[in-house]
């Protein structure tokens, strides 16, 4: 069993929207896997943001910070 946690969102109304992905998510409708394009550790943050400004992400990108 694979664990995901979405730690959290800027933009979002984590209160409503979070349990509505959650249940989309366990139903198999939505997948998490697929939503991220790129994840980067928490000293790549600053990388992160760069790349975001030139923009040089496409989709969604994740910092891990644990």
């Amino acid at each position: 069993m694979v664990q995901i946690k979405v730690i959290g969102s800027y933009g979002g109304r984590a209160r409503q929207d979070l349990p509505k992905l959650v249940k989309l998510a366990e139903s198999g409708i939505f997948n998490l896997k697929a939503a991220v394009s790129r994840t980067l550790t928490f000293e790549e943050a600053d990388k992160a943001y760069k790349d975001l400004d030139k923009g040089n992400i496409i989709g969604r990108a994740v910092v891990e910070i644990m």
